[in-house]
């Protein structure tokens, strides 16, 4: 059977071993002879990649081990308070963040701290502290972060960032606690302020979200007829 090259292809030509193994020696010969000319600069060249290799080591390290005292730190801050000691705590997170602004635990603190501001009657500061994390709504930290930030907007009178806020988070949260509270919420402001139609809207959504068997379905059902009834 007949066994067709591609067009313009040659037939390879045989190896012999003998010119690879002189070859493979010539080489070898040629790198030896650099080495030993450029000997300082490998030798240093060395010496910095094995710097480099001890600094990344330490440096991993010493992430680990700040993450770890940060986390230690910040359960025995919520210890704390737990038992009480508002002020105090809320004057420890913020040292916390500096000290620890840059670990995992960092969000956390953050949450905490805000949730302390505002129960201390510092909206406008509680405001400023939590905004930092709460923008992404997609994550559950930053979802809990607008959740609290929408609830102190609510309080401090301005609805509009309230608003804006319930919608985010019905929109793009993914834990559906949070999404049917954001509903919730979003609703009675709306019917509130009288966009009764919005209202209504907005607790036809969170019935969808709600199983039939909710314990709460019948509040919600009763809010949304209150809503119609306004329309007429």
């Amino acid at each position: 059977m007949t066994k067709y090259r591609k067009p313009g292809s040659r037939p390879s030509k045989p190896v012999n071993p003998a010119e690879q193994e002189d070859a493979f020696v010539a080489k070898t010969l040629e790198v030896s002879n650099w080495a030993q000319r450029n000997r300082p600069t490998l030798t240093a060249g060395v010496i910095l990649v094995g710097l480099g290799i001890v600094a990344l080591v330490y440096y991993a390290r010493y992430r680990e081990d700040l993450g770890f005292a940060a986390a230690a730190e910040l359960e025995e801050l919520q210890m704390r308070l737990d038992a009480g000691d508002q002020a105090g705590v809320q004057a420890d997170l913020q040292v916390y963040l500096e000290r620890f602004g840059s670990t995992s635990s960092a969000g956390e603190a953050r949450l905490t701290l805000g949730q302390v501001t505002a129960d201390l009657g510092d909206l406008d500061a509680a405001v400023e502290v939590l905004e930092p994390i709460a923008g992404d709504v997609g994550s559950p930290l930053g979802a809990q972060a607008a959740a609290l930030l929408a609830a102190i907007s609510e309080d401090a009178g301005n609805l509009q960032a309230a608003e804006g806020l319930y919608e985010r988070l019905a929109d793009r949260a993914r834990l559906s606690f949070l999404v049917r509270d954001a509903l919730a919420d979003e609703a009675r402001l709306r019917a509130a302020q009288g966009d009764h139609e919005a209202a209504v809207d907005l607790y036809d959504r969170l019935l969808e979200e709600m199983d039939e068997a909710d314990p709460d379905r019948g509040v919600v059902e009763m809010r949304r007829a209150e809503a119609a009834a306004a329309l007429n």
